[in-house]
């Protein structure tokens, strides 16, 4: 695709390399992981095949078309797919059961014969990498944490998007040369960890 202004996904399983946690476990963890993605995006009425996906291992970079409306990247994609982890979670062993960290942006992508690049996708992944938002989501307890880029945050909350600002709490994150302000959801439920900041709110 050529350079395009889009809305971007990463996931990461938590703690996949967790010494309890065998070659077949993690087999079926990724499965897991593809699978409630795909039916999350289905029923958050995005095109999981009409998006690029990389990869990564232990997770998955997602760019959605340039068309699709970036507010159902947030509160409604966490949503369901909050759900689904949950159900997916219920008649799991501890080994086998699902976390996962989520970051989202939007920014510039361009794609060549060997994937995607951009400093959005940079960007993005810093705000995953954030060790204070790693101790955010390792405190939580919670099925899913998710942290958005203050630019998305910002876009969607002028565009009027389907957003609860009261789920969100501002915290200023650092990895590698990179600071900036995200922002990190809290699913229906849950608390802020003892990273996060107080109730700061739009």
């Amino acid at each position: 695709m050529a350079r395009v202004y889009t809305a971007m996904l990463a996931f990461d399983i938590v703690s996949f390399t967790d010494s309890r946690r065998d070659e077949e476990v993690r087999l079926l963890l990724r499965s897991r992981l593809y699978d409630e993605l795909r039916d999350a995006f289905t029923m958050t009425m995005l095109p999981w095949d009409g998006c690029y996906r990389e990869d990564r291992g232990d997770g998955v970079l997602v760019i959605a078309p340039p068309d699709v409306p970036p507010h159902l990247l947030m509160d409604p994609l966490a949503h369901h797919l909050l759900a689904l982890l949950r159900r997916g979670n219920r008649l799991a062993g501890e080994p086998a059961r699902m976390r996962l960290r989520a970051a989202a942006h939007s920014g510039h992508v361009a794609r060549d014969a060997h994937g995607v690049v951009g400093s959005a996708v940079d960007h993005m992944f810093r705000l995953l990498d954030a060790p204070l938002f790693r101790e955010a989501a390792a405190g939580s307890g919670t099925e899913l944490n998710m942290i958005v880029s203050d630019r998305l945050y910002e876009e969607v909350l002028a565009e009027r998007g389907v957003l609860f600002p009261e789920r969100y709490r501002r915290v200023e994150v650092s990895c590698k040369e990179t600071t900036a302000r995200g922002w990190v959801w809290l699913p229906p439920g849950g608390r802020p960890s003892g990273a996060v900041e107080g109730p700061d709110q739009a």
